[in-house]
């Protein structure tokens, strides 16, 4: 796994949610060289994506010039093709490219721009951006910045895994579905496919940050089937009004069972 490959992949200028997963699917195995051959059957497990698709999606970014194919081929069959991601930068390059826009003609960092530390904390005078513990930057832009703001996920049964909210937004947002995450939130489905989802991986052993790549492609092609079938649900929805005194996730106090033994 690339972490510079990973960063780049969720900055890098796709047209479609599909490009972008697919591209992620790629820089999360992605070596040092920033090359990656996962077979397509591996994508289409990666990114819940059927192997057409995959298949289309690949040749799609390789027109857009951020996937290259270097003509290498490995497997068994010698049929996988070596694909180079382009445009990948060092984490030292990266940080100088954001320290020069930071950096106005004189050498002096803006004040407005600077990022709040445990002195000057949230400071809305100088521009500091909030900073939570998770590390997100909270911009209004994205729907991220209070909680209110955020879809809540009213779970009733107990779940081995629960997404965070704000984590879950912030990648669909990056997805493409910023504009439909009451809608996604709102799916009459949604528990059933974290349930289903949960028993799905339950036999693999996942981090918290691969398990929420893997749901958001998940719920993402859930959406898009749901809507597919029913073409006027997304008209129910109306931008985010939720109550700030509404809690984000309503779940119960006693301790996760399995799902399986839910059952």
């Amino acid at each position: 796994m690339s972490i510079d490959a990973t960063r780049w992949a969720w900055t890098a200028p796709v047209n479609n949610s599909s490009q972008r997963l697919v591209l992620l699917s790629l820089a999360d195995r992605a070596g040092e060289e920033h090359t990656a051959w996962p077979s397509i059957d591996r994508l289409a497990k990666d990114t819940v994506l059927d192997k057409k698709t995959v298949q289309k999606v690949i040749l799609e970014l390789i027109n857009l010039g951020l996937v290259e194919d270097t003509g290498e081929r490995t497997g068994p069959t010698k049929r996988v093709r070596v694909l180079k991601l382009n445009g990948v930068k060092g984490r030292e390059e990266y940080t100088q490219i954001q320290n020069d826009s930071n950096t106005p003609k004189n050498g002096n960092i803006k004040q407005s721009q600077k990022r709040n530390d445990s002195k000057n904390e949230n400071d809305p005078e100088n521009g500091a951006l909030n900073m939570p513990k998770n590390g997100m930057l909270n911009d209004p832009k994205n729907g991220v910045q209070n909680l209110s703001e955020n879809p809540s996920m009213n779970l009733s049964q107990e779940h081995d895994w629960i997404p965070d909210t704000d984590q879950l937004a912030t990648k669909l947002k990056m997805a493409g579905y910023g504009n439909s995450l009451d809608s996604i939130f709102g799916l009459p489905s949604f528990e059933f496919e974290l349930s289903a989802f949960n028993s799905h991986f339950d036999s693999q052993v996942l981090s918290n940050s691969k398990k929420l790549h893997k749901f958001t492609a998940w719920i993402i092609d859930k959406f898009e089937r749901y809507k597919k079938a029913n073409p006027n649900y997304v008209h129910q929805f109306q931008p985010n009004t939720v109550s700030t005194d509404q809690p984000i996730i309503n779940l119960s106090d006693s301790k996760p069972k399995s799902l399986l033994g839910s059952m």
